[in-house]
């Protein structure tokens, strides 16, 4: 668990630097992730699945991170988790099985965390 902890601290710090040094856009870049999270007939876990399985798809190390721990934090399950995985593969090939295993490493390493991932969501 320690490795993914300090892995979101080093991503916050960096979300937290760029806020001050661009705060409109980031300010409105934060309620653009708000407006795409809120709650409705998907659940904010789920959400944070397929916004992963892009991650995934799209080979952002700190996005994998990023969403694994959100996924996690509202309620996501290991087994959701790895069907989600699986599609994620299906759509990426070969280099989606990397991103997916860093993202299993990241869900696993924050069991029991709580899920405090930083002031990207605000939540």
């Amino acid at each position: 668990m320690a490795e993914a902890k300090r892995r979101l601290a080093e991503m916050n710090a960096r979300a937290a630097a760029l806020y001050r040094a661009d705060p409109k856009t980031m300010g409105a870049f934060r309620g653009l992730m708000l407006a795409a999270g809120r709650e409705g007939r998907i659940g904010p876990a789920m959400k944070e699945m397929i916004a992963l399985a892009v991650a995934i798809g799209r080979g952002c190390e700190d996005c994998v991170l990023f969403h694994a721990a959100e996924a996690r934090a509202h309620g996501a399950g290991r087994e959701e988790l790895l069907e989600v995985l699986a599609v994620a593969i299906e759509m990426s090939g070969g280099p989606g099985t990397v991103y997916a295993a860093k993202a299993l490493q990241a869900f696993d390493q924050l069991q029991g965390d709580g899920g405090d991932v930083g002031p990207e969501r605000g939540a």
